[in-house]
């Protein structure tokens, strides 16, 4: 028996060197350290061993199968890929993916496997401007535009090809097709999308005012009739809004819509605003149109201008009432002019005159380079860490600041909280 147990113990001990061995002809490379000793391989470059790969930013451990790094972490079957931690005991935790014999991926968070553990979620991503991209030349084989992300964020650098159903960003029969929508921020996706106002979209202005906030939050902001309130001030962009309504007997406060947008940039002003309605009329136009307080009259296609090196391009995306404006480097907007109908008077009560439609505005703003000084109804909550105020759960969230934003005119950049100043002619 003394015998039998001493040849097991040294074939044990034989196997155990071999082992080593084998694991000790592993490659450590990068600007760290390859441990073969106890199995570990640190390193900013990658760190092998035998058939067991640890590629990573990190450390590649041996010892329990361990892979961390902003790399990738490859343990025999297990792998462990992503810009967090790759653990080959069981656990994937990273931006990207982590696969240990059974897949899971992860998204910006932690993927748990056998272990259980959990690591820390990563602090919320800069909000990043969607449409900040570089044009590049179409797919030869297919037409389909491509454009090259700049700025900041996840999608820097990254070159996005627009969707075979939507190959061009305007499409020549723009009102019956979609158009390819590039979308640079963190989201990094190129998608097929109608080129009017998406009422949920984040930016947008619909309704008895509804906003959809920077952050995704969606409130109401009621203003007042007759009044005018900053939507956004910034450096170099201010965006007021002309509220129009009314007030049933009985109740204590307007029902709003917001009938007008002025935008003020360098030393331009372009005014977007609906017309007084008596009855409407879906193939009637109601669309107003200001370049600097004159009026525009936007041809079948498009309109454009330059001034101070800054393109202004006005495009129809239906035959009335929806255009889609664009001033380079600041913001793109769709705009649509929509009625109060008797069904939604009805429903919500509103007691409108039987001679007023109440034509307003329906807008979804993309915006392209806030800054961090960014304020205003809507502009606000694109700050980087904004948390809104408003409260969830319930119908209708209401934001106030109507004395915060306020502004004297359509026209004026003025209020309590703005921002933005109009430059001298002489600096441009």
């Amino acid at each position: 028996m003394k015998v039998r147990r001493v040849f097991i113990l040294a074939a044990l001990l034989a196997l155990f060197v071999g082992i080593i061995v084998a694991q000790g002809d592993s490659n450590g490379s990068g600007n760290g350290n390859g441990n073969t000793g106890p199995n570990n391989g640190n390193g900013n470059g990658n760190g092998n061993m035998g058939g067991n790969n640890g590629n990573g930013n990190g450390n590649g451990n041996m010892g329990g199968n361990n892979g961390n790094g902003n790399g990738n972490g490859n343990f025999g079957g297990n792998n462990g890929n992503g810009n967090g931690n790759g653990n080959g005991n069981g656990n994937g935790n990273g931006n990207g993916n982590g696969n240990n014999n059974n897949n899971s991926d992860g998204d910006d968070g932690n993927d748990e496997e056998e272990n259980g553990q959990r690591q820390t979620r990563p602090s919320a991503p800069t909000r990043v401007p969607s449409g900040n991209y570089e044009s590049l030349s179409p797919v030869p084989s297919s037409g389909q535009e491509r454009g090259k992300c700049l700025g900041v964020g996840a999608c820097l650098h990254k070159t996005l090809t627009c969707p075979s159903d939507c190959p061009q960003r305007k499409p020549k029969n723009n009102r019956k097709q979609k158009g390819c929508f590039i979308d640079c921020s963190n989201r990094c996706q190129a998608t097929c999308k109608w080129r009017k106002p998406d009422c949920n979209e984040k930016g947008s202005i619909c309704y008895d005012p509804r906003f959809v906030g920077g952050d995704g939050v969606m409130f109401y902001f009621h203003g007042s009739k007759g009044n005018n309130f900053a939507i956004l001030s910034d450096q170099n962009l201010h965006i007021n809004a002309h509220f129009i309504g009314n007030r049933p007997k009985g109740r204590t406060r307007d029902f709003t819509w917001v009938q007008a947008l002025s935008l003020m940039f360098d030393t331009n002003t372009l005014l977007f605003a609906a017309k007084r309605v008596s009855h409407w009329d879906n193939n009637t136009n109601a669309i107003v149109v200001k370049w600097n307080r004159h009026s525009l009259s936007i041809p079948i296609d498009q309109w454009s201008t330059t001034s101070a090196g800054r393109q202004v391009l006005i495009e129809r995306t239906m035959d009335v009432n929806t255009v889609r404006a664009t001033v380079s480097g600041l913001v793109q907007m769709d705009i649509r002019v929509v009625p109060i109908g008797d069904k939604e008077n009805r429903v919500h009560h509103y007691q409108l005159p039987s001679d007023n439609a109440f034509a307003h505005l329906e807008v979804t703003f993309r915006f392209f380079s806030l800054s961090k000084a960014v304020e205003g109804v809507l502009g606000k909550t694109y700050k980087e860490g904004y948390v809104s105020p408003v409260k969830r759960g319930v119908p209708m969230p209401i934001m106030g600041g109507e004395d915060k934003y306020r502004t004297p005119s359509l026209y004026s950049p003025f209020c309590k909280m703005c921002v933005f100043q109009r430059p001298s002619l002489a600096s441009l």
